[in-house]
């Protein structure tokens, strides 16, 4: 299973954005290294069209897949319409996926999953049982972590019971400069939600791989 990084997605990360305003976002996908806003960006991107809000509907999710075509990454669907107050998921299946970055913005508003600001979420499944330190790597100070148990359910009862608890993700809510709360307990393979609620930018990352100094 992929690391635990938001600044590079990876197959079993998922990265989700709501759009809270009506107008025209312009959005590019690129390698998780290649960190280049928007404005940098010689390409024309991809366009999501967001509508004044429906009342008459419920907000939904949209969900955009990421995949590598020879030497680019594609995303598909590659326009969207939507209204405000939904939300866009991205995501990859793709193996030869090796981290990608969404980044993007419109009129007065900005989004990236490198620097999660407000109304973002990031996803995390855990594939190895461990105790996991995770933090801000721009220096926000917000922290906390995760502790994963190993499973092995020998009859059907323990099988579903495991099954169950993988419906059910553990989740984080960032606000105010803080984690709620700062430590979850999950199983093996199960999912892990960062809600940001409000934040000057934040990514999600394993403490192992930051440098030493910022720890």
């Amino acid at each position: 299973m992929n690391s635990l990084d938001s600044r590079t997605l990876r197959t079993g990360d998922c990265f989700g954005q709501k759009f809270p305003v009506p107008g025209e976002v312009r959005y590019f996908v690129s390698s998780g290294s290649e960190l280049l806003p928007a404005v940098q960006r010689s390409d024309d991107g991809y366009r999501i069209t967001v509508k004044p809000v429906d009342y008459a509907s419920q907000s939904q999710q949209h969900n955009v897949l990421i995949t590598r075509k020879g030497n680019t990454l594609d995303a598909s669907p590659a326009k969207l319409e939507i209204y405000a107050g939904d939300g866009v998921l991205w995501y990859t299946t793709d193996p030869t996926v090796l981290g990608f970055h969404v980044a993007g913005g419109g009129d007065d508003f900005r989004f990236s999953s490198a620097c999660m600001e407000k109304h973002a979420m990031y996803t995390h499944a855990f594939g190895t049982p461990g105790k996991y330190e995770w933090r801000d790597p721009h220096g926000s100070g917000i922290h906390g972590s995760v502790e994963v148990e190993s499973v092995n359910p020998y009859s059907k009862e323990e099988r579903s019971e495991w099954y169950e608890k993988l419906r059910k993700p553990a989740t984080f809510e960032i606000k105010d400069g803080r984690s709620f709360p700062e430590s979850v307990k999950i199983v093996l393979g199960q999912t892990v939600f960062w809600s940001i609620e409000e934040s000057r930018g934040i990514a999600i990352t394993d403490q192992r791989l930051l440098p030493a100094q910022r720890k």
